[in-house]
């Protein structure tokens, strides 16, 4: 991450990846508990290794590299910065390559994929432990808040 990227802009975007992404998908009570108190979560914040009551073994990453991503992608779809194959990076002077906006919209993407894929294994520890989470009432469901940008032609 660029340390040229403004820090009320990374707030902004982390506290918008936490009320549309992660509340809507831990509802309001068990968002708003975890916020209040988290070192009663945890295992839920930071990921874990888990047994299911078939006796399988089950690990997922947590909400903090959940949210970080869902930031992420916010970040390289509003951010003034670039994504390249050096990472994301910021136009420094005249002999600085933008890189092209199809590489952008693909890297926003694929953060969105891989948060929605970590925010799946989050809902699905909460619904495996039910017991141990009174506060959550969701379905299992991940809303989709997100809107998939396709290039078409070059």
């Amino acid at each position: 991450m660029s340390i040229h990227i403004d820090t009320e802009k990374i707030e902004a975007y982390i506290r918008e990846s936490e009320n549309i992404d992660l509340k809507s998908a831990l509802g309001d009570a068990l968002f708003l508990d975890v916020k209040e108190h988290p070192e009663n979560y945890s295992e839920l914040l930071n990921g874990s290794s888990y047994t299911i009551e078939c006796g399988g073994k089950r690990s997922f990453v947590g909400l903090k590299t959940t949210l970080a991503y869902y930031t992420y992608a916010r970040i390289v779809k509003n951010g003034d910065g670039n994504v390249t194959r050096f990472g994301f990076v910021n136009k420094d002077n005249e002999y600085s390559s933008r890189s092209d906006f199809k590489e952008k919209l693909m890297a926003y993407n694929d953060a969105f994929s891989v948060a929605d894929r970590y925010m799946k294994e989050c809902v699905r520890y909460l619904n495996d432990n039910k017991k141990d989470f009174p506060l959550y009432r969701g379905n299992g469901g991940i809303n989709a808040n997100r809107v998939t940008f396709r290039v078409l032609g070059e």
